[in-house]
């Protein structure tokens, strides 16, 4: 139960974050104007980070790993981890989800703001394991981004046109790839952490099962 239910979360997050870069090179292409006002608005939030009182070599290191264009592809992923929710939900009520038992939900808001929650909080965990690897371990660092130069260069040679292959280029990059990595990393560990805590302080506690409408129906 436990690894398909970190199974769903490692593919949910991957897929989210492809639907965000592929968002992010249809508006470079389409809308580069409202790009721009979101690299702008992201551009804020670097200057706040830039301004935590850190060590030079930690601070740096944060700039680097939480520049505007990082920002904006977790804004994008955010907003693409919403789309996937919002499709999941009306396919499986339009193929009959609801005629089976099934754990009840939180509400759409408290979904969308616990998704929000938790992606930013993966991406603050996997800025800080960046930073402890490079100070800790410089060389493991290195091979990554060498792992992950590699993928941006098969991507670079995709059969797409010029422009759609310099927004390609513009959305996907080494450091975002490894970025990506630790963040899907984080998320899990988080979860691995919220299953733990959940069991030690209300394990006994069971979630509420919905009926199917025609059972509730019939027993009603």
């Amino acid at each position: 139960m436990l690894l398909a239910r970190l199974s769903k979360i490692s593919a949910t997050l991957f897929v989210s974050m492809i639907l965000a870069m592929i968002m992010l090179v249809g508006l470079w292409y389409y809308a580069a104007d409202w790009l721009s006002w979101v690299q702008d608005g992201a551009d804020l939030i670097e200057d706040m980070i830039a301004s935590i009182p850190l060590e030079d070599r930690y601070n740096n290191f944060v700039r680097l790993f939480a520049s505007d264009d990082k920002i904006v592809l977790l804004i994008f992923t955010i907003i693409a981890r919403i789309l996937l929710a919002l499709v999941g939900s009306s396919f499986t009520a339009l193929t009959g989800g609801h005629d089976r038992y099934r754990v009840k939900e939180p509400g759409l808001i408290s979904q969308v703001s616990s998704m929000m929650a938790t992606l930013f909080l993966s991406f603050i965990v996997a800025i800080i394991m960046l930073a402890v690897i490079s100070i800790a371990a410089e060389g493991v660092l290195h091979s990554l981004l060498d792992a992950a130069d590699w993928v941006e260069d098969q991507i670079a040679h995709l059969p797409i046109g010029g422009r759609w292959r310099a927004g390609v280029r513009f959305a996907v990059s080494d450091d975002k790839i490894v970025l990506l990595f630790f963040t899907i990393i984080a998320r899990l560990l988080i979860a691995l952490v919220a299953t733990a805590v959940t069991r030690a302080v209300g394990g006994g506690d069971k979630p509420e099962i919905i009926a199917p409408k025609a059972k509730a129906n019939a027993n009603s």
